[in-house]
């Protein structure tokens, strides 16, 4: 009578601890602890890109996400987001935007940030974090760098012109 006893409190103590899920439920709460990739779909055609980089809103995220030249094992396999020489080497809690000429503009969604409804199809936030070729309107953004060699470009051009008259 005693094995039945302990089978019938073996019983209560897995339904009331895996509950009727079973496997299921613990594997999806697994699946969901890692960084997950947002659908950036509708952002691609407002960004190009020609550079590689990523802003995370919190250094901590930063962190875990590292630039590597050397292709080894990747804690979190996520190529449709994460471009080819970074590796994300721990779980992020808020959202992180990377991009490059591969991938274009993406963002990383961490545990915290994919309790917010609608997370896998909201990427405009990475639009403003991300170092896009263009803005929405198609006009070409000019780095700072260039800004200030286009305008000793117009000094020099106005001071020949100063000089022969």
């Amino acid at each position: 009578m005693l094995t039945g006893k302990c089978l019938v409190a073996w019983l209560i103590v897995y339904l009331c601890y895996i509950g009727p899920g079973g496997a299921s439920k613990i594997e999806n709460e697994v699946r969901a602890v890692g960084p997950q990739c947002s659908s950036c779909l509708k952002i691609q055609h407002k960004c190009t890109v020609s550079q590689s980089g990523l802003f995370c809103q919190t250094k901590s995220d930063k962190d875990k996400i590292l630039f590597s030249t050397k292709t080894g094992n990747k804690l979190y396999n996520l190529p449709e987001c994460v471009p080819p020489k970074y590796n994300v080497t721990g779980p992020i809690l808020d959202w992180c935007c990377l991009w490059s000429p591969k991938v274009g503009c993406q963002q990383l969604a961490g545990t915290h940030y994919q309790n917010q409804s609608g997370w896998k199809e909201n990427c405009d936030i990475c639009l403003h974090s991300c170092v896009c070729d263009e803005n929405r309107s198609g006009v070409v953004k000019c780095s700072p760098m260039a800004g200030w060699l286009a305008a000793l470009g117009i000094l020099v051009l106005l001071s020949r012109s100063y000089l022969r008259s």
